[in-house]
């Protein structure tokens, strides 16, 4: 049973006579569609437009509108006729033309009103057309009454509209007067220049019609007012103003945008949609004539009163986008503005002064929509106040950075730099905006590259030392930003601004290094401080990434430093410099260490401390030779890599024995270890030195794999074997480095190809021993489907390669002559003979390697070179050698090929006993 009350709100149609009752009717079948009941049609509905009575539209309110227009032109065009052809004197025309204005608008309240309302208003409308022209002239044009009488004889005419207007609800009336009171100055223009007296009147025409517009709700009458004020500031701005006169200009541009602003904003919450145009509209037009006054240079250099024009709009946005909307206003102002001054640099010269007027006026622009942040500091959305204000701060940045490149001095730089640098830190401790700190740290650290790198070399920018001091102070700044952060949120953000300031300045600062050697040390100093400062960011964010950047940045600078040093033939400094460097590497070599725990888990703190020393390895070095000479320069890389085993001691103690992240920090640290160790005597024999180095590390750090299974050793061991390999095969340039050697095969040539040759071949054994069995998963899937060990065959193959250069290289050195090795390509019988032998020699030696390791791999290179040497010997040797040396070389060839195919029968393809038959 429903509810009672459900029962009540059904209401049941009464059945009608002829109607069967509701038992006798069939049940209905479930699925089944209802039958169809025929609707009565729908009675048919008029059109909108049919309902209108065009009949009294057209011939009672037009005709009526339009004659009041007729009349109020007809008499401005008599007062015309009259003032060119002097029929009547000046006093008569302002006389007749008062009579008939009181005229129509006396007559038409009197006589029409009651019945023809629409009537009277037109008369009225155009009685206060000829009475604006009358008054008018009678001031401005004629000066028979002073302007001031003129003014209030006006504002008696505006008054006596908008009461007619409001009183009876006559918005006729009232565009009619907005027509005439705008149509007067132009059709009775003198051609006298005189803008006070014309905005002046255009003004208290605009406040009666905004005074009228409020009271009636008329939003299209401030609209139709604000365009006949936009049309007079155009005209006189394009036609009349001249550069003298850009101030006033300036004037009457704010003055008409704060008054159409305020009164849109007092009447939007009733008027809607027209008002907030009106207002924006307002706010936003005069941004054109902003552009007309920044692109013309002939206006005058001076930025202070465009620019203090722009920050009164962009403020007058703000508010009116705070109080009304739309939301976009304030960042069309933003947008507008920064869109003028950059029109400004670009047409001007920005030096001294100027420099200081754009920075000043690029920040106060900034601070004015800052404001409305605070006003409403949780508001961080698009529709909010925070986008102009961001916009407006970035964009300073942007502006003053480009126009800083155009020259100056360096201080509006930076004061203006760090005004838009705290407005943005301001902004980033309010809800949701604290990545704003590392937007900040980016304006600064751009800024001070491009002075930098722009201005280093003219009269005016500082020294070196002295301009180090401005990085240096901008990153303990943003140090002490961070460190002041209380919310967690706000001081992550700002600890990722204090470590990206210095490693920017660091990347972008390295170069600098002119000056004496005092001030070279006060620079290397300096760029160790913007290292170590990026280092405590880091520390206290427990960021390992951060520390890596730092690290390499540093090094890059330091490094670049002493390249600069080394060419300037200074040595005096190098001592010296060759500590500070020193105790960079074991700074950030030991940083980790200072705080194991907030590093514990990092997986890129504990290799940026590992990679401190090799990446300064090459700096130390060449600092080490200016200041001790070559002599014991094998001495740098053992102490190195004494400190490298130091770290690795100690890093076993702070994990546990399983921890995976303890077996990679014991790779890194021993992989560099061995590196310093490996490079220390071929440092000391000098040539070659580097090849060697990282083909004695390459096997070195395979040899640690072997002990310490993590594959990222064997992935470098590889690696440092592979580009060993590539730099003696493929690097003419390796020739070039050194004189060539007295004595023949036992010489540099030998050590600085065989050694790495002995390191492929030994990497090679490790790896084939080890590489398959310990593959991870993912390098199954990936590299080993096949279940072949690739690296293994790579090094080997890379060793043979090596070995074959090389007998190629000492035959030429055998035969060749001058004071350098060349590779020559002519034609010289007895080196091509030795050249063929040689390869055949190489071939058969290959075979019974492979034979004797049953290595299928170097029986494959046996016959691939013998092949080589069939081809040579047949399409080069025999068309050029003659009598014995031809002999000779078919017979080695010949004894070469016999000795394979008995190598072959005797060793590889053994015959089987056959069973007796």
């Amino acid at each position: 049973m429903l509810p009672a009350v459900v029962i009540a709100a059904v209401e049941l149609p009464s059945a009608a006579a002829d109607e069967p009752p509701l038992d006798a009717l069939p049940a209905p079948v479930f699925g089944a569609e209802p039958p169809f009941v025929p609707q009565p049609p729908l009675p048919p509905q008029s059109p909108a437009w049919a309902t209108l009575d065009w009949e009294r539209l057209f011939g009672v309110r037009a005709a009526a509108v339009l004659g009041g227009i007729a009349l109020a032109l007809a008499g401005l065009l008599f007062f015309k006729y009259s003032i060119e052809h002097g029929l009547i004197p000046p006093w008569l025309r302002v006389v007749l033309g008062t009579a008939v204005g009181v005229a129509c608008v006396v007559g038409g309240e009197l006589t029409l009103r009651r019945r023809y309302a629409g009537t009277a208003d037109a008369l009225a409308g155009g009685g206060l057309v000829v009475l604006y022209a009358a008054f008018w002239a009678a001031g401005v044009r004629y000066e028979l009454v002073p302007i001031p009488v003129a003014y209030l004889m006006m504002i008696a005419v505006t008054v006596t509209g908008c009461v007619l207007a409001t009183r009876h609800a006559a918005l006729a009336t009232a565009v009619i007067g907005l027509a005439g009171g705008f149509a007067t100055p132009l059709l009775l223009s003198s051609g006298a220049d005189r803008p006070i007296g014309l905005f002046g009147y255009v003004l208290l025409l605009d406040l009666a019609l905004l005074y009228l517009a409020q009271r009636r709700r008329w939003p299209a009458l401030a609209l139709l007012s604000l365009a006949g004020t936009l049309l007079y500031e155009g005209l006189w701005m394009g036609t009349r103003m001249g550069p003298e006169r850009l101030g006033l200009g300036l004037v009457i541009l704010g003055l008409f945008a704060l008054v159409f602003a305020f009164a849109g904003s007092v009447a939007a919450p009733a008027g809607g949609r027209g008002w907030k145009l009106s207002s924006a509209a307002a706010v936003l037009m005069p941004f054109a004539f902003a552009v007309y006054f920044a692109a013309d240079a002939d206006f005058g250099p001076s930025l202070n009163p465009l620019a203090a024009l722009l920050v009164l709009l962009s403020f007058a946005a703000g508010w009116l986008a705070r109080r009304q909307g739309p939301p976009a206003l304030g960042l069309a102002a933003a947008a507008a503005s920064l869109g003028v001054l950059a029109m400004w640099v670009a047409v001007r010269d920005v030096d001294g002064g100027h420099a200081w007027q754009l920075v000043l006026w690029a920040c106060a622009l900034a601070a004015a929509l800052h404001v409305f942040v605070e006003l409403e500091p949780d508001e961080a959305d698009r529709r909010g106040p925070a986008p102009p204000a961001l916009l407006a701060a970035g964009g300073g940045f942007a502006l003053t950075i480009a126009a800083s490149m155009a020259g100056g001095s360096l201080a509006p730089w930076l004061v203006g730099w760090a005004v838009l640098a705290a407005l943005l830190i301001r902004h980033a401790s309010f809800p949701a905006r604290a990545p704003l700190h590392v937007a900040a740290a980016l304006g600064v650290g751009f800024g001070i590259a491009v002075l930098r790198g722009v201005h280093e070399h003219e009269q005016w920018f500082p020294e070196a030392a002295l301009f180090l001091s401005v990085p240096l102070g901008a990153a303990v700044a943003f140090q002490a930003v961070a460190l002041l952060r209380r919310q967690q949120e706000t001081r992550r953000w700002a600890e990722h601004a204090a470590a990206l300031l210095p490693v920017l300045l660091l990347l972008y600062l390295s170069p600098l290094t002119a000056g004496a050697d005092g001030v070279r040390l006060s620079l290397l100093l300096g760029t160790l401080g913007l290292g170590l400062l990026a280092a405590f960011a880091a520390m206290r964010l427990d960021a390992g990434g951060w520390l890596l950047a730092a690290m390499g940045a540093t090094a890059l600078a330091h490094d670049q430093w002493s390249q600069l040093l080394f060419a300037s033939d200074a040595t005096a400094g190098a001592g010296p410099a060759l500590a500070i460097q020193l105790l960079a590497a074991l700074c950030f070599t030991a940083w980790p260490f200072l705080s194991p725990l907030r590093f514990r888990a990092d997986r890129l703190a504990w290799p940026a401390a590992a990679l401190a020393a090799p990446l300064w390895f090459l700096s130390l070095r060449r600092l080490f030779e200016m200041t001790f000479g070559e002599t014991a320069i094998g001495l740098l890389p053992i102490g190195l890599g004494v400190v490298a085993l130091l770290a690795l001691r100690r890093a076993r103690d702070l994990w546990p024995l399983d921890e995976v992240l303890r077996t990679e920090v014991l790779a890194e640290f021993g992989a560099v270890a061995l590196g310093f160790a490996t490079v220390a005597i071929p440092l000391q024999l000098a040539r070659e030195w580097i090849t060697i180095g990282w083909a004695l590390e390459g096997v070195a750090v395979l040899l640690l794999w072997r002990r310490l299974d993590h594959p990222g050793l064997k992935y470098l061991g590889v690696a440092l074997l592979g580009a060993a390999a590539i730099r003696l095969i493929v690097n003419p340039s390796v020739l070039a480095y050194y004189p060539r050697p007295e004595w023949r095969i036992v010489n540099w040539l030998l050590y600085a190809y065989l050694v790495p040759a002995a390191a492929l071949f030994g990497g090679s054994r490790v790896l084939f021993a080890l590489e398959l069995p310990r593959a991870r998963e993912w390098e199954r899937r990936a590299l080993y489907a096949h279940q072949q060990p690739w690296a293994a065959g790579a090094t080997g193959l890379g060793g043979l390669a090596v070995v074959f250069v090389w007998i190629n290289l000492a035959i030429a050195d055998w035969f060749g002559s001058g004071t350098a090795l060349l590779v020559s390509f002519e034609r010289l019988p007895a080196r091509d003979l030795t050249t063929s032998i040689a390869w055949a020699v190489y071939a058969l030696a290959l075979l019974v390697l492979g034979v004797v390791q049953r290595s299928v791999g170097l029986r494959w290179a046996s016959l691939a070179l013998l092949l080589l040497t069939i081809i040579k010997v047949f399409l080069y040797d025999l068309g050029e050698l003659r009598d014995l040396y031809r002999v000779a070389s078919l017979l080695g060839l010949a004894i070469s090929l016999i000795l394979v195919s008995l190598a072959y029968q005797r060793f590889v393809f053994r015959a089987e006993p056959q069973e007796p038959g």
